[in-house]
């Protein structure tokens, strides 16, 4: 294999290129890391603020007091975002294992997913009596009794209730963008049996 290893030079520093001839004739780049110093991310305000010390990978107990600590742990535990993936996953999961009547598989994403959702609902309690009304209360119960059952038909009709409530949601809470992911179109229906 033939290297070449060469400083580029760019606006935000140099860094160091490898560009390397693989076996099959091609070339492949590796860029190795920065001699720059480490520095705080400019896409988070306040860190440099809330330290006494350098940056380093010390980025919870590196900061000056717990109220800068829970201030990280709050910036790193986000919004709603990665419940709502989390959700979507299930969601797809229990749509499937209707489909192969998994029940159990299908009550075990259920359960998580109405744990996950209250997770969510900790971070954005505005959104709890919608979510509560329209997805967490009776109908969630429903789907989890006819899973619970192992009644296709049951499972079906009120998947798809379920599916409607969180198009509803969305719309309610001025996330209606949310209803065009492919997950609504391909669950919005069953197979033939």
């Amino acid at each position: 294999m033939t290297s070449v290893v060469k400083y580029v030079l760019t606006a935000a520093g140099a860094f160091l290129l490898t560009v390397a001839l693989t076996a099959g004739g091609g070339w492949t780049e590796a860029v190795a890391q920065t001699s720059e110093p480490s520095r705080f991310p400019t896409g988070i305000q306040g860190l440099a603020d809330g330290q006494d010390e350098p940056p380093s990978n010390r980025w919870l107990l590196g900061a000056r007091d717990d109220e800068e600590r829970f201030r990280r742990l709050q910036v790193y535990a986000g919004g709603t975002d990665q419940q709502m993936w989390q959700i979507g996953y299930r969601y797809e999961q229990v749509y499937q294992a209707i489909v192969d009547e998994e029940w159990e598989l299908g009550g075990h994403h259920w359960g998580k997913l109405r744990n996950v959702f209250n997770v969510a609902l900790m971070k954005r309690p505005n959104r709890t009596p919608n979510a509560e009304r329209m997805f967490l209360d009776d109908t969630w119960q429903l789907l989890a009794s006819a899973l619970e059952a192992g009644d296709t038909a049951a499972a079906r009709d009120t998947f798809l209730q379920e599916r409607q409530a969180c198009i509803v949601c969305h719309v309610a809470e001025g996330y209606e963008f949310i209803n065009d992911a492919p997950m609504f179109e391909e669950t919005a229906a069953f197979p033939a049996n």
